[in-house]
């Protein structure tokens, strides 16, 4: 029956996903669908584009492993951002229980895709240098990772595009944030998927593109589904903006910067290099002293340079570091935002006069003056020292690896200095996009393992899973909300066990009070308390971070950039973009929804309907694999590796009182492959799968049965009916819509046809019929048309005489006497000339004519006992003669003597006949073999 559980295990997503329950995978009903899908569709090629935190790494290695087990991956391709390298290595390992291939430069690319592993990993930007030498192997299987990131026009683009070209590839992408607000780069995307999108399409055509790929091309899920799916699966996330008082010397330096900030943008108009350069001064300062100062100085410490013929340059940089929408730092040639950022200072500080340089000398020397007392920091420090005495591991994010290395310096001082906690360096964690795989590694391992502080950029977090963490904190506050929900989605998702808290840090200048309450507080649902635990008596603006947005905030007709507001906030001007900020997000968020629209927690029910009525239990799994072990998985996943599946079998139970047949809803593609095949058990007009199934079969199975050849080839058409209306209809006929859609040019997807096949007939029989096949394979019974009353079954007493090696008891000799003379009448009445040479040879008859030779072996019983034994030179007789070689069997004796004639024996070719009138009908019959002192063959 293992064929059977292997089947209804592989092919039944929940199952299969239960299965790795010893991986540390919980069930989540949408990793359930997006599994169905890449059952019923070949190619697989698939968006997952879930919310930040809904295990998109998973649901793709667990698509890799099922291929795997079908035996469909022989190669498969995992490309991701540098950062995830160390991540991805370790999920293969645990998930696939397989260690990747990792390759880290360009010096290891071409021994290493040679290796014969299964699984390689690769960063996106070392890949795209190396295309031609990753094009020449044959993959399987394609997996990129944070896909958003190869934008349109960009080398990691062009990369995707030669490595998915192939239409009959299984290509898998994922990406939280796959629509970034440009449709054009988002179709493009698409078209890695599908190359039959055609290049040029209009709006109206798009909107069928984006609504037909929903749930077919793109699996979109967001938490709130999840919870609707699950129940409540995501705990509070708190979030907590806290206002910090400042020193007279941070109030000094914050008034002269305006004041110099004002100045520089004064006679400028909105997109002059300088005005670039007062934005970036103020996105700086607003993080850290450190970071302004750094800014400051490599701007008024360099020679005067004439720049005019670079400033063409302003509105693309603006383009690619101040966007408002989902992307990460768009520079392919920067590991961060800072080093961005001092290319363009090095480009455009010829710009400011001697009189602009000076004034931002003066700021730069009040910036100085503040020295250690560091208010930001301070409170920052309070914030730390609570949760982690709260036994909470805590992040910092920043923008700027300035303000990251300024905390880390800073930071363990005052928290030993203020709270009495020392942190030594294995304590706390950094992560930055310069950072080499190795020790990314390192610091992920140190902050799981050992460390309770984490500073982060956001490049360096990208796509990390830092659930293990349940406190955030925004080193500076986010000029664009949405990345606020990113970082809060780095804790904030599955498996998190806490509820998690995100703070925000503002100072009281005017500055930043002026984002707080022209932004924050129009844009979010936060009110004013008095702050408690870590922040006891500071002013702080609380809200939950799953209602945060205040969906009746009033807008503006128009739209606004991070850049347009950061500049608004120089010239004092802040107040009037709230409006237009809600009316920017709203227009995003509609764009990406009309693009990527979400899946429905009642279209994902309809979906997976029929495999949700089953409820895993670990006992039955047991029994399954036969061991009671506290952890049966690991077997139940060898099972699907090594069993094969069954077709055409009957199984007789002993003292069942019925009947039931399971059946194979085999899914064939254009092709004639087998893509997949759906167990269904039929019992009394029910109809159960998966676990139901494995359930009732295990019962019914838990009596004595025997398993037989031959079942019938009749077909319960309901079982059609249902397999077309739960599974045809509801998923694979959307593939084909897709498919069908006439502004594409061409198919990607394999139309598939749908037989139904008997695999599994079961039926009850009495003890007595029971005892009766126990020592007869029914198909002798079938072809002699016998039944219970004809046969003479052994006695115990006659069993016992054959474990004593053939004690020569009288009816012994005489049933062997009768069974020659038996045999020697059939021989002779087909021609054959019979000599018995009993007394002096290794056999008992040779049946001779002008042509052929018959060496026989003569068994004969009186009751029916199908069992033959050997001595040692009567086996090896047998083998060295097996050409002539024969055994015959004659048993019932007493009753109506049945003959079965076994030719070549102790071969693989064996072949097993029964005499009916006369005539040989040869049977389907397995033979047992087993070596005590003599040779024993046993009829089954």
């Amino acid at each position: 029956m293992k064929g059977l559980f292997r089947d209804v295990i592989l092919h039944n997503p929940h199952l299969f996903v239960y299965s790795y329950s010893d991986k540390g995978i919980i069930p989540f009903k949408h990793q359930f669908q997006t599994l169905y899908h890449a059952m019923l569709m070949r190619p697989v090629r698939l968006m997952i584009a879930d919310e930040i935190g809904l295990g998109k790494t998973i649901q793709a290695l667990l698509i890799a492993k099922y291929l795997d087990f079908r035996g469909e991956i022989e190669k498969a391709l995992i490309v991701v951002p540098k950062v995830l390298r160390e991540q991805w290595r370790e999920e293969v390992k645990r998930i696939l229980e397989e260690a990747p291939e990792v390759i880290e430069n360009g010096s290891e690319i071409e021994w290493k895709l040679k290796r014969p592993r299964k699984y390689f990993i690769i960063s996106i930007d070392l890949a795209k240098r190396y295309t031609e030498e990753i094009l020449r192997q044959k993959w399987d299987l394609v997996i990129v990772d944070e896909v958003h990131n190869a934008t349109l026009g960009t080398q990691r683009y062009e990369f995707l595009k030669e490595l998915t070209k192939n239409k009959d590839l299984n290509v898998i992408f994922l990406s939280a944030t796959p629509h970034r607000g440009n449709n054009r780069d988002y179709l493009a995307r698409l078209r890695l998927l599908d190359p039959t999108i055609p290049e040029e399409i209009s709006p109206m055509h798009e909107r069928k593109i984006y609504m037909k790929s929903r749930g077919t091309l793109v699996l979109r899920r967001t938490k709130k589904v999840v919870n609707e799916l699950e129940g409540e699966v995501f705990k509070k996330c708190h979030f907590g903006a806290v206002v910090v008082e400042v020193s007279r010397e941070e109030r000094e330096f914050f008034e002269e910067l305006n004041r110099a900030l004002f100045e520089l943008i004064k006679d400028q108009a909105d997109y002059s290099p300088l005005t670039l350069l007062a934005v970036i001064i103020r996105k700086r300062a607003s993080s850290s002293y450190e970071a302004a100062l750094k800014t400051l100085t490599r701007i008024v410490e360099s020679a005067y340079i004439s720049g005019q013929e670079r400033a063409r340059g302003v509105e693309s940089y603006i383009e690619k570091i101040f966007r408002m929408g989902y992307e990460e730092l768009e520079i392919e040639e920067f590991n961060e935002i800072d080093d961005a950022i001092h290319k363009i200072i090095d480009e455009y500080r010829g710009f400011l006069t001697e009189e602009q340089l000076e004034r931002l000398r003066r700021v730069l020397e009040l910036g100085k003056k503040i020295g250690s007392k560091d208010s930001k920091l301070e409170v920052i420090s309070d914030i730390v020292a609570y949760h982690i005495r709260n036994g909470e591991k805590v992040i910092i994010f920043t923008e700027f690896r300035d303000t990251l290395e300024y905390v880390l310096e800073r930071l363990p001082d005052i928290l030993r200095r203020k709270h009495g906690i020392v942190l030594e360096k294995d304590d706390i964690a950094k992560l930055h996009g310069g950072m080499k795989s190795e020790e990314i590694e390192r610091e992920i391992n140190k902050f799981h393992e050992r460390a309770n502080l984490l500073v982060s950029t956001d490049v360096a977090s990208e796509g990390l899973n830092l659930h293990v963490a349940s406190v955030v904190i925004n080193y500076e506050a986010p000029w664009s909300p949405i990345k606020l929900e990113q970082r809060v989605g780095r804790i904030w998702r599955l498996n998190q066990t806490r509820e998690t808290k995100a703070y925000t840090i503002f100072l009281a200048t005017e500055t930043d009070l002026d984002v707080l309450n022209n932004l924050y507080r129009k844009i979010m649902n936060i009110k004013e308390a008095v702050g408690s635990g870590p922040i006891i008596g500071r002013p702080i603006f609380e809200g939950d971070f799953e209602n945060l947005w205040n969906e009746g905030a009033e807008e503006e007709n128009r739209e606004v950039s991070e850049y347009e507001l950061i500049l608004a906030s120089i010239k004092g001007e802040l107040k009037g973009y709230a409006g237009a900020l809600v009316r920017t997000l709203r227009i995003l968020k509609q764009k990406v929804e009309g693009a990527v629209p979400v899946n429905p927690a009642g279209s994902i029910r309809r979906e997976l309907e029929i495999i949700l009525e089953d409820t895993p239990d670990v006992e039955v799994l047991k029994k399954i694999v036969n061991r009671n072990v506290p952890n049966p998985f690991r077997l139940v996943r060898g099972l699907l590796r090594e069993a094969e599946g069954i077709e055409g079998i009957r199984v007789l139970v002993k003292g069942y009182d019925g009947s039931m047949d399971v059946y194979y809803a085999i899914f064939y593609d254009e092709d004639g492959r087998e893509i997949y095949r759906y167990p269904i058990l039929a019992e009394n007009g029910k109809y159960l799968v998966g676990f139901n199934l494995l359930k009732r079969i295990s019962e019914v199975l838990s009596k004595e049965y025997k398993v037989v050849r031959g079942a019938s080839e009749e077909v319960d058409y309901k079982v059609k009916t249902l397999v077309m209306d739960n599974i045809y209809n509801l998923i694979v006929k959307k593939y084909l819509e897709y498919d069908s859609l006439n502004i594409k040019e061409g198919k990607i997807f394999k139309r598939l046809k749908v037989e139904i096949k008997k695999a599994l007939e079961v039926k009850g029989i009495s003890e007595e019929e029971f005892e009766v096949i126990k020592r007869v394979p029914p198909e002798i019974m079938e072809v002699l048309g016998l039944d219970s009353t004809k046969i003479e079954l052994p006695t115990n007493e006659y069993l016992k005489i054959f474990e004593r090696n053939f004690v020569p008891l009288d009816k012994i000799l005489e049933s062997e006497k009768k069974a020659m003379e038996i045999v020697m009448e059939l021989e002779k009445s087909r021609g054959y000339n019979v000599e018995d040479v009993s007394l002096r040879e290794h056999y008992d008859i040779r049946a001779f004519t002008d042509g052929e030779e018959k060496y026989i072996e003569v068994k004969g019983h009186y009751p029916m006992l199908l069992l033959a034994e050997l001595t040692e030179k009567e086996f090896e007789f047998a083998q060295k003669n097996e050409d002539k070689y024969w055994i015959y069997i004659v048993s019932n004796i007493a009753k109506d003597p049945v003959i079965v004639k076994i030719y070549k024996p102790f071969s693989q070719d064996r072949r097993v006949f029964v005499v009916k009138n006369g005539e040989d009908v040869e049977v389907n019959i397995n033979i047992e073999i087993k070596k005590k002192d003599r040779h024993l063959l046993k009829l089954s």
